[in-house]
């Protein structure tokens, strides 16, 4: 029974924290926001060829696989545009870099063995006021050869083999103003290009938008509702997890019952009788029994027989033993199927 109960307390407590998580989204969702702001990613690229008589071009079109060998560089344009729907102030830096980084496979495992980096564009600090939108367009110049000489030179020199990526990546910090509320974050576009001596690419390694909503400082204390709610429900979820084991061990502890009742009707069946109905022991004194046993000796001390019936109203078994104006009853307080 204390098992049961502590099951319905920990279902109730664990609803009541959904429907508080599940109202606080909602007010999160249906808030007005002060303005919201969409950065919207880009890149294009060219391939310009070492002089050569094989390639009617000197440079070569994006989104293609390339001969490393044949590579002088990657002209690379990236691009980052931030709109916002009202007009804000905005404070912006960004910066450029590469990193040149060498790994070798070892139990199917990629180490890394060799990271340097460079910096290709130095930082640049921009304020803007009364504005609706801030584009960034930069042009880098990657020299493939210098960086694929230079893993080659690692190997010769340290007499192992990499497998060598260059990372470029455009790195963006930014605060949005609004009135007296600002938004501080950060964005980044990275591409990677394999250094080897087969063939090449230009990988992607972003997402090409991001869209944000900012709400008021006010309206921020409804984020903390929805953390609190979280944290609650992880508690009832946990609660619910003890719940479940309860009624595991209730489970358990059913089975083993029900089959110790068994063997004992099965091995005292001379002393046992079933009964249909509860008998009258109105004027009789009554003496719980908590362990089976005990009645058991009780009865064949005294040399009496065992009665015992179902309760239909439950299913709780009572055995009991009746000598002068004593009754001595045991209770099976574990329902059956």
């Amino acid at each position: 029974m204390k098992n049961n109960k502590s099951l319905i307390i920990a279902i109730c407590m664990c609803l009541i924290s959904t429907t508080i998580i599940i109202y606080n989204i909602y007010l999160q969702k249906n808030v007005e926001s002060i303005y919201n702001y969409t950065i919207r990613k880009n890149d294009d690229y060219e391939v310009l060829l070492i002089p050569n008589n094989f390639y009617e071009t000197e440079t070569l079109q994006a989104g293609k696989y390339y001969v490393s060998n044949a590579i002088d560089s990657y002209i690379i344009n990236l691009k980052a545009d931030v709109s916002v729907d009202k007009k804000v102030s905005m404070e912006y830096d960004y910066n450029i870099t590469a990193n040149l980084i060498g790994t070798v496979n070892d139990n199917n495992e990629d180490k890394e063995v060799w990271n340097r980096k460079f910096i290709l564009k130095d930082n640049i600090h921009k304020k803007e006021d009364n504005i609706t939108n801030v584009p960034i367009n930069e042009q880098i110049n990657i020299n493939y050869k210098y960086y694929n000489d230079l893993a080659r030179s690692y190997e010769k020199q340290y007499g192992i083999s990499i497998d060598s990526i260059l990372k470029i990546k455009l790195n963006i910090t930014y605060n949005i103003i609004l009135n007296d509320n600002s938004n501080k974050a950060e964005d980044f576009i990275e591409l990677e290009i394999p250094i080897t001596d087969t063939i090449s690419e230009v990988k992607e390694n972003y997402e090409k938008v991001t869209n944000q909503k900012v709400i008021s400082q006010e309206n921020k204390q409804l984020e903390r509702i929805i953390i609190y709610s979280i944290n609650g429900i992880i508690f009832m979820v946990s609660t619910l997890v003890i719940a479940l084991n309860i009624i595991k061990k209730v489970a358990i502890q059913k089975q083993a019952n029900n089959w110790k009742q068994k063997c004992i009707l099965k091995y005292y069946k001379d002393i046992i009788v079933q009964i249909n109905s509860e008998p009258n022991l109105e004027n009789l004194k009554i003496i719980n029994i908590s362990i089976l046993e005990d009645l058991i000796d009780i009865a064949e001390q005294n040399q009496k027989n065992i009665l015992y019936y179902k309760k239909t109203n439950n299913n709780e078994t009572i055995f009991l033993v009746i000598i002068d104006d004593y009754v001595y009853i045991y209770r099976n307080t574990i329902l059956e199927k």
